[in-house]
């Protein structure tokens, strides 16, 4: 696959994600992207989910922290990829969080590990958190 291909279709797989995930659908997000058991690091520590239900409370726990800062938008900026053979993928995506006025609440970085050829699942994400000693 040419890399524009791979990024486009990369760019819209996280486009449908962001939609999901500001509509606080958390199971259709767990149910659509993730892969049960999966892995979330953020702070610096990993939280390991054997089942999809437990990925589903930990992505409502996120999202309602989302809605309490005021989060309305999730937009993408850079999109970096590193194929790993032809049916898996470090995707590190630098997303822009903005409230109802479109004004930035919040930048993150977070890199997710994809695995699939025909329907790619996330086994686990890492926020690039800065953890003070």
């Amino acid at each position: 696959m040419n890399d524009t291909s791979l990024l486009e279709r990369t760019r819209a797989y996280f486009q449908e994600y962001a939609a999901l995930y500001m509509r606080s659908d958390a199971a259709a997000i767990a149910n659509r992207f993730y892969e049960a058991p999966f892995v979330a690091v953020r702070r610096g520590e990993p939280m390991h989910m054997a089942t999809t239900a437990d990925v589903v409370e930990h992505l409502r726990g996120v999202m309602a922290a989302y809605r309490a800062s005021g989060a309305a938008a999730a937009e993408i900026g850079d999109i970096a990829i590193d194929e790993q053979g032809n049916a898996a993928m470090l995707v590190t995506v630098d997303w822009h969080i903005r409230g109802p006025d479109h004004a930035l609440i919040r930048e993150l970085r977070t890199s997710y590990q994809i695995a699939g050829r025909d329907s790619w699942r996330i086994l686990s994400y890492v926020n690039h958190d800065t953890v003070d000693a």
